[in-house]
């Protein structure tokens, strides 16, 4: 049997087989073998094509690190979207990974770089930016994301990759995926992995991520919204590449840093990317720049590449077996001109400051319009709400003040030709128990202003969320209604870093509480609590017990006590939900909650309120082995206890809100429909005989629009629950409404 025929076999087995070859790999006949090296770093970047920043000035360090060692300029994304390009690159396929969903509901059964290294004795480690401790399992960081309005978290596991492989679902694993913290330590200590995996946040990304910094562009074009992102996930580039190539190992052996984005603006692929096809589609061109030591200087290969070919190129270096589509090395070929060793010398590098770039301040100038479904179903019927524009309209939380007085605030996108579209701008509707209608509010910030939380009576509203300053820095945002206009209101910003609050309870006009987070210089979140005597704002120091994070989401207060609840996060293991009680005598304190298990995962509560029946809180409760599952825990002064919920068809689902009176209490949120993978509403009712689900309607588009609640309110005689949906196209607010009897 000739040489080029084994090879052939081999290769055709081990691609069917999907697994991991028997043999270390082999190439194809003519191929150049990728030499050995000691060290390879991986840094993942997002959403741009090739041309969105190669020769760009917002992007000066990876410029510069393109032309002075080595560039990829005919490299793809195997896909669309995010998480399975992630997939791929460490799987040698996207498998059944099709979405950016939960990893725990989109299991790989199969091999993966990872697993290959381990059973090899090289040790690796994925920094992962904005993770607050090693062991992490959560999907987002902090947890309080999605909803309506939506919140994206700053560490998100779509961007790793690892966990979505049950072979990698290992203590082991586990707590190698750590806080990108311990880069720095482990390069000053000379302790760096063979292998090193990092993945920057979606701030530092270029990705873009509200409300922790400005919202996605449009790549390309000069947009200054892009650019900001470009710019500012350039400069952390730039950090990184230095902190590595100054450490003392970097010149002492053969090492690489491939900076590499995941997907680009186009379906263009190629080396088995589309279906089988070797030249199918994929995930659009986009730029791979390869650092070395001691190889190529102003190098460029034009080899079309893909992720599969970084991971043949790993593996090949590492002495490790092929896996799927990187056993075909007729179409999939290693990097290996940019991996070459040619004994040039190391340069240890310096970052570039990246430009300046501001982006546009709005002036909303959107026309007044209307929702006009009005479905019914289970006796909630959704109702007209009001619009500003064409862009996406979120409302959140709800207040009613009666039946006939009401408020529901969120924020929307612009749509004026003439305006910054991809900025975000509160917004508030209020309910005259006829209709919905837009009442102008102030922005604070020059790009990112939303709204979480509302509370109010006849005559006053307090609405509270976070806005961007001008150095683009989180900051609390508190608007205050005085029965004619909206104002801004100063609040104090603990925080030198963030924050933001998320819930706001009033007991009267000078007597209002609100909670959120804030976030130091050290990069730990904690507890924020603020309270209006009737003339200022002051900060109230509240009880942190979580090691590594702690958070306020839901607030209820009343003329004896206040609750406050939210979540804390742990030095390993499961987060739990943080549940704290204020009263006049004995400040704030931690009041026991449920505790996390090893079957059910984390718990955390987004929402409380009040009823003469008890204290109420909604959250979920998240975990591997059963997904995410709403969650409604009832509080009192010695401690919080799950209530028995009826079980819901899904594998994803959370409550986002709850509202009760002495009659019933309403929990609302969403939940993922396995079958079809669409959101739809969730609505739980507690009566007399326990927790039931009551069907509402979902207007969003049956071929993939989203129905979401993210706040409810009764009255006693009118529940009103409100949040978001889409049709295909913009978001747009949802107002669904249960007369009580």
């Amino acid at each position: 049997m000739t040489r080029r025929l084994l090879v052939a076999i081999l290769a055709s087995a081990a691609v069917a087989a999907g697994g991991i070859g028997a043999l270390a790999p082999l190439h194809a006949a003519g191929q150049t073998p990728v030499p050995a090296y000691d060290h390879v770093f991986v840094v993942v970047e997002e959403n741009h094509g090739y041309t969105d920043v190669i020769g760009n000035p917002a992007a000066p360090n990876l410029n510069r690190l393109a032309n002075t060692f080595g560039i990829s300029t005919d490299y793809y994304g195997v896909t669309h979207p995010s998480e399975p390009n992630y997939v791929a690159l460490l799987g040698g396929s996207p498998f059944n990974v099709n979405s950016d969903d939960a990893y725990y509901t989109q299991t790989v059964n199969q091999p993966n770089l990872i697993s290959q290294l381990d059973k090899a004795g090289i040790s690796w480690k994925a920094y992962l930016q904005a993770l607050p401790h090693p062991n992490y399992q959560g999907i987002c960081y902090p947890a309080n994301c999605n909803g309506s309005p939506d919140k994206d978290p700053l560490y998100v596991s779509k961007h790793d990759g690892i966990q979505n492989f049950s072979t990698s679902r290992t203590t082991a694993d586990w707590n190698r995926q750590v806080p990108i913290e311990q880069l720095q330590s482990d390069l000053t200590s000379n302790s760096v992995p063979r292998f090193g995996y990092v993945v920057p946040t979606e701030c530092s990304d270029q990705h873009g991520d509200p409300p922790y910094c400005i919202d996605s562009g449009n790549p390309g074009g000069g947009d200054p919204q892009d650019q900001r992102l470009v710019a500012q996930g350039d400069q952390y580039l730039g950090s990184i590449v230095q902190s590595i190539t100054n450490a003392s190992f970097w010149s002492k052996g053969n090492n690489a840093i491939d900076v590499v984005y995941d997907e680009g603006d186009d379906n263009q692929g190629c080396c088995d990317s589309g279906n089988g096809d070797p030249n199918g589609t994929g995930g659009g061109r986009v730029a791979n720049v390869v650092v070395t030591s001691h190889g190529p200087r102003g190098a460029t290969d034009n080899t079309p590449a893909n992720h599969y070919s970084l991971l043949s190129t790993i593996q090949n270096t590492f002495g490790l077996g092929c896996l799927a589509n990187t056993c075909d090395t007729t179409n999939v070929k290693p990097l290996s001109k940019l991996f070459a060793v040619t004994g040039s010398h190391a340069v240890a590098t310096t970052a570039i400051t990246p430009p300046n770039i501001a982006t546009p301040t709005p002036t909303p100038s959107e026309t007044t319009g209307q929702t006009s479904l009005t479905p019914s179903r289970g006796g909630f019927t959704v109702q007209r709400a009001a619009t500003l524009g064409g862009g996406d309209n979120s409302l959140g939380a709800v207040a009613m003040a009666s039946a006939h007085d009401g408020w529901a605030v969120g924020n929307f996108l612009p749509d004026d030709p003439n305006s910054n579209q991809d900025a975000t701008l509160s917004l508030a509707e209020h309910w005259d128990g006829a209709k919905w209608t837009v009442t102008p509010t102030p922005n604070a910030g020059p790009n990112f202003n939303t709204l979480f939380g509302v509370a109010g009576d006849a005559a006053h509203a307090w609405a509270v969320g976070t806005a961007l300053d001008s150095h683009y820095n989180n900051q609390a945002l508190v608007e205050t209604w005085n029965g004619t206009a909206w104002s801004l209101t100063p609040v104090p910003q603990p925080g030198s870093e963030r924050n933001q609050l998320f819930s706001v309870s009033a007991v009267s006009p000078s007597d209002v509480w609100a909670v959120g987070d804030q976030q130091g210089s050290n990069g730990l979140f904690e507890t924020l609590v603020e309270h209006f005597n009737g003339s200022t704002w002051r900060a109230v120091p509240a009880p942190d017990p979580g090691s590594t994070g702690n958070f306020l989401y839901g607030v209820s207060a009343s003329d004896d006590d206040v609750y406050a609840v939210g979540e804390q996060i742990g030095g390993s293991g499961f987060d739990r939900a943080l549940v704290e009680r204020w009263t006049e005598a004995s400040g704030w304190s931690v009041v026991p909650a449920a505790s996390a298990t090893a079957t059910a995962g984390s718990t955390m509560l987004f929402s409380v309120t009040r009823t003469t029946d008890g204290v109420y809180a909604a959250g979920q409760t998240e975990g591997q082995q059963n997904g995410a599952t709403p969650l409604v825990e009832h509080v009192t002064a010695s401690g919080a206890t799950p209530e028995s919920l009826p079980a819901v068809q899904s594998n994803w689902g959370e409550l986002f809100g709850v509202s009760g009176t002495a009659d019933h209490v309403y929990a609302v949120g969403t939940v993922v429909n396995t079958t079809t993978t669409n959101n739809e509403v969730i609505v739980m009712r507690r009566d007399g005989d326990g927790w039931h689900l009551v069907s509402a309607p979902n207007p969003g588009d049956p071929a993939g629009g989203s129905n979401i609640l993210g706040g409810v309110a009764s009255t006693g005689e009118l529940t009103v629950t409100t949040g978001s949906y889409d049709t295909g196209g913009s978001r747009l607010p949802l107002v669904e409404t249960h007369t009580d009897s």
